[in-house]
């Protein structure tokens, strides 16, 4: 009997392909994302912490040392804010990873759904044709 062969076999193999390209993609921009969380969440630490050591009452004051440690309080700072806008960023990147992922599923899945109904119409011309002949023997052998 002759084997089923599906007529769009390329574009889906090409489709999967794709497919395969845009999940490697989004991988890669979900782990771009969280390491850039990661290091926002540590600097936000950091900053905590420096705040944190803020001269207290009945300690020794040293200028210098309080100068040094509300610059680097500021600079922190602004790293921190261009941090939040990468990491925002990031997540759009990864937004829009998903959606292509959504797309070129909702695109392979059209063509599954098209090689399905191809297989479906073949066995039913395959269960037909089988049918004929079994019918046509009987005929033969019963001598209609």
């Amino acid at each position: 009997m002759k084997r089923f062969t599906f007529r769009f076999a390329a574009v889906l193999k090409q489709r999967t392909a794709l497919l395969d390209q845009a999940k490697a993609e989004l991988g890669d921009a979900i782990a771009r994302c969280n390491l850039a969380v990661d290091i926002l969440t540590r600097r936000r630490q950091d900053l905590a912490t420096l705040a944190a050591q803020a001269p207290t009452p009945g300690q020794p004051f040293d200028p210098q040392r309080e100068v040094v440690r509300q610059r680097h309080l500021g600079a922190l700072r602004q790293e921190l804010e261009r941090r939040q806008q990468m990491v925002e960023r990031l997540e759009a990147i990864v937004d829009a990873a998903r959606e292509k992922v959504a797309e070129t599923h909702r695109g392979l899945r059209a063509i599954e759904l098209l090689e399905e109904r191809d297989r479906e119409a073949w066995k039913a011309e395959a269960r037909r044709l089988e049918q004929q002949e079994n019918d046509e023997r009987n005929a033969q052998r019963f001598g209609r």
